[in-house]
């Protein structure tokens, strides 16, 4: 293993003091120099290794063995790469010293500029449902309504493969690789669109052409909008589908062909301008499979999820989902918050033990106010006067423990528990699909989903 010079600014980034010119900051002059938040968390993996390491060399076949790679280290965590990594935890006087150096300081804030993303996610659906719906009131268009269906569906598990080419380049905007993606799954909803029509046999030719090209447009808009809101460009996500949705409205109100072509081109068109415009710089990624490969794993869950909620909407309507898609902004907030307090807690807890109790506390914290909310939103909804069509109470019963559940999965799926995840909830679908009442479904995911939290939370790196 060669070991690559440092520069005197990756010395001082990682390290905290210079290593070349053997000068220490006059403020770190005595003790240990300072070691990084990020590396405070990998320290706390390693605190065994590191009692019995000779030099830094070896220190650094143990990180690398841990699966934290060179290129990782240096892009996710700041952290100067793999040697400047294993020189600041070898620097440290005595293994685990930052485990012995506890730090204590105010809990994360909430993120609640999150919580508006929910909203905004609706935006192309709620566009599109409109015009299926106008289309639907033309008897040469029928079928056109599953296309829809499809292209929402494929939505969730592509949204999930944006936001990980977004995060495969955290310090620029993987331009190219995004745009790639963004076209993939426009080409996705077209061919799954008309393929869905085609096979269902509805509306004949005519149908299946207005289903390909409804398909078309809501993926494109949705991978559209996922991009702009993975890159903060929330205000941009907001005023894409303005027109849209107008012109959706009117087709809806009063169904011409003109005005549901000119909606089509909107929901297709603006948002994948400001899609372009945002993603302007290419970045580091190529546009080839290869940069969407790794997060074809998460995208699989996406689509079980996206299955289960098709199933459990044929069974219970799909009103009954409308406060988990309302709600999908305040689900990313939590397991944001949920992942920021366990870092909180691994610089403050020195025991594994008591720290995966305290993990579980604030997962299972979460878990709890997520499932209060969505059935508080659920009862809200509920009071609507039609058309909004009254829930059942087993429905309404089932909200809590479907809002645990769901933010359980989240918060996993981000730790490498998505094939587990994927079963599970395609599983889930099956049974809702073949009638198990969603009363049922719910409670008894929730409960197989316990004892994989409490084992992932005794895995280190989940506080990473």
């Amino acid at each position: 293993m060669s070991r690559p010079p440092l520069t005197p600014s990756e010395a001082e980034a990682a390290l905290g003091f210079e290593l070349l010119s053997g000068r220490k900051r006059e403020e770190e002059a005595t003790g240990p120099p300072a070691l990084p938040n990020k590396l405070r968390e990998i320290d706390l993996t390693l605190r065994r290794e590191r009692e019995w390491v000779a030099d830094p060399l070896e220190l650094a076949a143990y990180i690398e063995a841990d699966g934290l790679s060179d290129e990782g280290l240096r892009g996710r965590y700041g952290a100067g790469g793999l040697f400047v990594a294993a020189e600041a935890l070898y620097a440290q006087a005595g293994s685990g010293q930052a485990l012995e150096r506890r730090r204590s300081g105010p809990a994360p804030r909430f993120p609640w500029v999150m919580v508006q993303r929910g909203p905004l996610y609706l935006l192309p659906g709620l566009s599109g449902l409109l015009l299926a719906y106008a289309f639907e009131s033309r008897a040469n268009a029928a079928g056109v309504t599953d296309a829809f269906l499809f292209a929402s569906a494929f939505g969730w598990g592509h949204s999930m493969l944006l936001a990980s080419v977004r995060y495969a380049e955290p310090f620029g905007v993987p331009g190219r690789a995004l745009r790639l993606a963004v076209l993939l799954g426009g080409a996705a909803g077209l061919v799954g669109g008309a393929v869905v029509a085609g096979v269902l046999g509805r509306g004949g030719a005519t149908g299946v052409v207005w289903a390909a090209l409804l398909g078309g447009a809501v993926a494109l808009a949705g991978g559209s909008a996922g991009t702009l809101l993975a890159l903060g460009a929330r205000a941009q996500a907001a005023v894409a589908f303005v027109p849209a949705l107008l012109l959706a409205g009117a087709a809806f109100l009063r169904p011409e062909p003109w005005l549901e072509l000119c909606a089509l081109a909107l929901l297709a068109a603006l948002p994948l301008t400001l899609c372009w415009a945002a993603t302007r710089s290419p970045g580091e990624l190529p546009a080839r499979w290869g940069s969407l490969r790794p997060g074809l794993g998460l995208a699989a869950y996406g689509w079980a999820v996206a299955l289960a909620f098709v199933a459990l909407s044929a069974r219970v309507g799909g009103w009954a989902l409308l406060p988990v898609v309302l709600s999908a902004g305040l689900l990313e907030a939590l397991v944001w918050n949920v992942q920021e307090r366990l870092q909180h807690a691994a610089r403050e807890v020195g025991d594994v033990a008591q720290l995966a109790r305290r993990g579980l506390g604030a997962v299972l914290l979460a878990a709890l106010v997520f499932g209060v909310w969505l059935l508080a939103l659920a009862a809200a909804l509920d009071l609507l006067p039609p058309p909004a069509p009254a829930l059942t109470r087993p429905t309404l019963l089932a909200m809590p423990a479907f809002g645990a559940a769901l933010l359980l999965s989240t918060w996993l799926a981000n730790h490498r528990r998505e094939p587990i995840l994927t079963g599970a909830w395609l599983a889930f679908g099956l049974l809702a699909a073949f009638g198990v009442p969603a009363l049922w479904l719910a409670p008894l995911l929730t409960l197989g989903l316990f004892p994989l939290t409490a084992l992932t939370l005794r895995d280190l790196r989940s506080y990473l």
